[in-house]
This record gives structure tokens, C-alpha cells and sequence, in this order.
């Protein structure tokens, strides 16, 4: 799989401390579905592109 360098605002960053020194689970999961998911969309990841397999058998 390539890399994939995502940037982040200083708005989203903070998002990011607070949910680390909250242990926010829930919030985590939040941005990663909000803020990371639309970013690695927009990077052109496959990684996400629902027409492909994971290769995980389920």
C-alpha cells in the first residue's frame, strides 16, 4: 500500500489533543469518520473505494 500524508488544520490538530487527553473514544471515532475519511477520499486513496476488496474475507 502507498503512503498517504494527510494535513490537518490548527482547528483540526486541536480537535486531535483534546481527544487524546479526553480518551474520547467516541469523538475519535467521529473525526476519523468525518475529517480523515473525506481527506483520504480526496488523496485518491483505494484504501476506501467501496467498488474494491479489502482482501478480508468475511
Amino acid at each position: 500500500m502507498a503512503k498517504l500524508v494527510l494535513e490537518f488544520s490548527d482547528e483540526e490538530k486541536m480537535r486531535i489533543e483534546a481527544i487524546l487527553m479526553d480518551d474520547d473514544a467516541e469523538e475519535a471515532l467521529r473525526f476519523l469518520k468525518e475529517v480523515v475519511k473525506p481527506k483520504m477520499r480526496e488523496k485518491g486513496s483505494r484504501a476506501l473505494d467501496v467498488s474494491k476488496s479489502t482482501g478480508v474475507m468475511t
